[in-house]
């Protein structure tokens, strides 16, 4: 579960940071149950088993392509990134916050912005996906306890 949460937590902090998004005024904070239909539309897009799920849900991700995608999809899910643009810092932002007033200029924001990046390498969407979100879980993990909403 803590897995998911960072995961989310991760995904939203990263999309927010590219000109062309939105600068969180229209996200909406996602739920715990918003949390779990992602987690099994995710699951079930890229055939994960049940020894993968649960080491998800323990926030082990291995760097292999089905785990990569499965971050990929769980952060699209939430609206933290997509394909085109990369991670919205912004909405990862909000959903740490709780949808409390965000200060896009605090240290927060800088740690979600460090960890975002434009793919320079030029790597698959899941794999920039999956290096995104393995940053924020190495650099932010405090940040992202609380943030789905149970």
């Amino acid at each position: 579960m803590k897995l998911f949460l960072i995961l989310l937590s991760l995904t939203v902090a990263f999309a927010a940071d590219h000109h062309h998004h939105h600068h969180g005024t229209d996200y909406v904070v996602k739920t715990h149950e918003d949390l779990l239909k992602y987690r099994e539309h995710c699951s079930k897009e890229v055939h994960a088993t049940p020894e993968d799920v649960a080491k998800y849900v323990k926030w082990e991700f291995a760097d292999e392509e089905k785990t990569r995608c499965y971050l990929k999809c769980v952060f699209e899910q939430f609206g933290f990134f997509d394909a085109e643009h990369g991670f919205d810092v912004h909405k990862i932002h909000e959903q740490l916050m709780g949808g409390d007033r965000v200060d896009h200029s605090d240290e927060t924001h800088q740690k979600i912005v460090t960890c975002a990046d434009n793919n320079a390498q030029g790597s698959d969407a899941c794999t920039w996906a999956y290096r995104g979100g393995m940053c924020f879980l190495r650099s932010n993990l405090q940040l992202v306890q609380g943030s789905v909403k149970a």
